[in-house]
């Protein structure tokens, strides 16, 4: 009787303590208690070491877990079968939108306030204020101040973007996509502005034409990236772009990223390798991987590190399994005045990384690792 409820999608008592979960990676079967937010924090260079306070599994977080469990094993099934059909002709992002399936969960609201509440984006009563808002709508600045904005880039159909502005207590969100079918689902969610587009650029002007105040900055409190890094053909350059639109002082970069680094773009056509390569190891334990991309990518592209977790990115499950996950680390940064050629501890070994940018921006140092779940859960 218990699996006839299963497949009804009416999970037992105990199910989500037994759940199936899948690393994307390496196909290793985990249970939600196995999922990591700890880390080895003797094994992080220093500044990460003191930048690094766990966030936690919370009530969202197994909520999400549950979602395809608590959906008839018929319909979980039918959709895996459209979705397969869909991308003859399309990516797998579009196809999911489409069909409403394939959601990823990488911060809750609470998560999201604990991670930006101390200074995380320039103001520590960010989640007082986030916490006093009422959840069905925005919040609405005082006369003497300037609305806090955030803009999310690669905001796929908005759900974290959603948890970023309540955990963060933002008055207004600026998301561009690159997707058409994904685009259509953020503004179903009525964010100030919604741009179609690949141009991180072309936020600014979307601001203005939604009337929402950048200040004399002319740019935005918080900037969100949440894993794109590892999707996009330009990832050096987005960076250096993504630090232009930050408020200087205050503004702050969220930034997760897949550890290991196994890059690559998702076309229509199949994945291809991004025209610009990060010197980042494909292997290795999540702190090796995170001290490479601080030291190697993010110090030389003029970020210090304010904050740092470690959190699972959940794409919700199928008729095979309940849930499938990579390994994040989520970074908030704040921009310095420091360049790669600044002789700083740091620095040194991002000099190397930046110089070979410079020599030839296409140069690999690692073959993309053709991972089949990673591609098909994660795209």
């Amino acid at each position: 009787m218990e699996r006839v409820m299963a497949w009804a999608g009416v999970p037992p008592e105990g199910a989500l303590e037994r759940l199936s979960v899948i690393c994307a990676h390496c196909n290793a079967k985990l249970t939600p208690a196995q999922m990591d937010y700890a880390c080895r924090e003797e094994a992080l260079v220093p500044s990460l070491r003191a930048a690094f306070r766990p966030l936690r599994r919370d009530d969202a977080t197994n909520e999400f877990l549950m979602r395809s469990s608590r959906r008839p094993h018929v319909v979980n099934w039918a959709s895996s079968v459209a979705c397969t059909y869909l991308r003859r002709s399309m990516s797998l992002t579009d196809a999911n939108a489409i069909l409403g399936r394939g959601k990823m969960h990488v911060l809750s609201e609470e998560q999201a306030r604990d991670l930006l509440s101390e200074g995380g984006d320039g103001r520590r009563d960010g989640g007082d204020v986030a916490a006093r808002r009422d959840e069905d709508e925005p919040s609405r600045p005082s006369p003497s101040r300037r609305p806090r904005v955030l803009l999310d880039v690669g905001a796929g159909e908005g759900a974290v973007t959603q948890n970023l502005r309540a955990g963060g207590g933002f008055d207004a969100v600026v998301a561009t996509e690159a997707s058409a079918p994904m685009v259509a689902a953020l503004r179903r969610r009525s964010f100030d502005a919604v741009v179609e587009s690949t141009r991180v650029e072309d936020a600014k002007s979307a601001a203005r034409t939604a009337g929402i105040d950048l200040g004399p900055e002319d740019a935005f409190d918080a900037v969100a990236l949440m894993n794109v890094l590892d999707r996009c053909d330009e990832p050096f350059t987005l960076l250096a772009d993504l630090r232009k639109l930050v408020k200087p002082v205050t503004g702050r970069l969220v930034l997760a990223v897949v550890i290991p680094f196994r890059p690559f773009v998702e076309r229509a056509d199949g994945n291809a390798p991004p025209r610009e390569r990060l010197p980042l190891p494909s292997d290795g334990a999540w702190e090796a991987g995170v001290n490479a991309l601080y030291q190697r990518v993010l110090v030389p592209s003029g970020f210090e590190a304010e904050r740092l977790a470690r959190v699972p990115y959940i794409c919700e499950g199928d008729q095979r399994h309940g849930a499938y996950i990579l390994d994040d680390a989520v970074f908030v940064l704040r921009a310095t005045d420091r360049t790669s050629e600044d002789p700083t501890e740091e620095g040194r070994e991002g000099t190397e990384a930046a110089r070979e940018r410079e020599n030839g921006r296409r140069a690999r140092r690692d073959e993309p690792r053709d991972d089949v779940n990673a591609a098909d859960a994660f795209g």
